[in-house]
């Protein structure tokens, strides 16, 4: 796909996705026709057609033959999958993605209670980063957090570009948190 084209296209169905949204349709509600579509977003029938083709083989909506358009049920996490796909490219910089992983593990950091039981497991996988990391974010409760963090931290492992954080990164994090008041 010339870069160009590639460009107007994901914009497409990002145009196509803020309308959902926008319009509070649920699964099951029916699109706007193709005309207006087009009409409302200002961009061709055509592009609007090859939008929809894309949502569609994505598994967003349905297209049913003289029925129109329709927003399928989703899994609820399906759709991070989706927008990572669309928001990592191959225009991405990889520092780009490792900061994005690094401050999601700081959130991660700041919301987690340290306890002597956290801490005792995180000092056992302390020379394995990715073990390590696992483990922090595996404590958290929120699964939306979980699937979005695992989203970029997938992206990140496809960069092989080795650890997130040296040993000594590992060790002062640990020691940070010690030095929380965590109860000895």
């Amino acid at each position: 796909m010339h870069e160009k084209h590639a460009s107007s296209f994901h914009g497409n169905i990002s145009k196509i996705r803020k309308l959902i949204v926008q319009t509070s349709l649920v699964p099951g509600d029916r699109l706007p026709s193709e005309r207006e579509l087009a009409e409302t977003l200002s961009i061709s029938r055509a592009s609007v057609r090859e939008a929809l083709r894309a949502l569609s083989f994505l598994g967003i909506v349905e297209t049913r033959h003289g029925g129109g358009t329709f927003l399928c049920e989703q899994d609820r996490h399906r759709y991070i999958e989706i927008l990572s796909e669309f928001i990592v490219t191959k225009q991405t910089k990889a520092t780009d993605i490792i900061e994005m992983l690094r401050l999601l593990e700081r959130m991660a950091f700041s919301e987690i209670e340290p306890t002597k039981e956290r801490l005792d497991l995180l000092e056992t996988v302390i020379d394995d980063d990715r073990t390590f990391r696992q483990q922090l974010i595996f404590q958290l409760k929120n699964e939306l957090f979980i699937r979005i963090w695992s989203e970029v931290n997938r992206f990140f492992e496809g960069l092989d570009v080795g650890d997130l954080y040296t040993l000594e990164e590992r060790k002062r994090f640990v020691e940070t948190w010690r030095g929380m008041g965590m109860p000895k």
